[in-house]
């Protein structure tokens, strides 16, 4: 009898450790999932502020002024181009 009860305690007790095993582990990979989840949603917001500035960058009004303004370029008039041909 006394054998029975230890081996059914040795039984509950490997149970007990298996089951506080997996438990564990489901814990850890629900706060990776979770940090994984958070790097995701702060990388999805940088690509999208990414994409409004150069929708907002690639304007023409933007390249003219930047041109004129730190380049010192100037729009030509389509009277004021010579094509120089090739002989």
């Amino acid at each position: 009898m006394r054998k029975q009860l230890l081996l059914g305690l040795l039984i509950f007790c490997v149970w007990a450790f298996i089951i506080t095993f997996i438990h564990i582990n489901v814990v850890r990979s629900g706060r990776i999932v979770s940090q994984l989840q958070r790097e995701a949603d702060i990388k999805e917001a940088r690509n999208q502020y990414e994409e409004l500035e150069i929708a907002r960058l690639s304007g023409p009004e933007i390249i003219t002024t930047f041109a004129s303004e730190k380049l010192g370029l100037v729009q030509i008039k389509p009277h004021e181009v010579f094509v120089l041909e090739d002989k």
